[in-house]
């Protein structure tokens, strides 16, 4: 079972922000699929995707309780024989450029460091969307809190469909090693 979770925060006023990545590649992936059942719990909301011949179910999550709080939603849904994908946007990538890793520490993200408090394990898979970094350190609140400008949210645009379609990949063939490749090698400036 795949427990996909996207970081970002409710409310319509964070809809366009930075930080909210994580919302827009699971926004994306969820026009690629079919027969997704919405459920709100575990304080997040939850679309469920059967797969008839496996006898699983695949989970994609909007977590409802902030950012910083997304550890309480990841461990109220999640279960040790779930593969458990992270979502998020990182300062310290550029524009578009994506990565995806396996454990380590949340790199001072505070929505990666609630999940890690919260499961007591940093053993899970992360897809990191790159955002760039403001000029000064002061900025970096309003930085990801900010809409991006025109040409800039081409460019996230691109690296969210590319990371959806290949969510849609991992969905199908569960193969972690492609899509870890697939993804570390996409160029949102090339790629179109």
């Amino acid at each position: 079972m795949l427990l996909i979770v996207g970081l970002g925060n409710p409310g319509i006023e964070y809809e366009k922000t930075r930080h909210n990545i994580g919302w827009w590649v699971l926004d994306l992936l969820r026009t690629k699929l079919t027969g997704l059942n919405l459920r709100l719990l575990c304080y997040s909301r939850v679309y469920e995707l059967k797969h008839e011949l496996k006898k699983e179910v695949d989970f994609i999550v909007y977590p409802l309780t902030y950012m910083n709080n997304s550890g309480k939603a990841v461990k109220c849904l999640y279960e040790p024989r779930m593969d458990l994908v992270v979502i998020h946007d990182d300062l310290d990538l550029t524009v578009g450029k994506t990565r995806v890793r396996f454990g380590g520490s949340s790199a001072g993200h505070k929505g990666v460091s609630s999940i890690i408090d919260a499961l007591g394990t940093d053993s899970f898979w992360r897809v990191k969307v790159g955002i760039g970094r403001p000029f000064s350190k002061q900025e970096v609140i309003n930085y990801v809190l900010g809409e991006p400008q025109k040409n800039e949210k081409e460019v996230l645009i691109r690296a969210a469909d590319y990371i959806a379609d290949q969510l849609c990949l991992l969905i199908t063939d569960r193969n972690f090693s492609r899509f870890q490749q697939n993804i570390n090698s996409f160029n949102s400036n090339e790629n179109n």
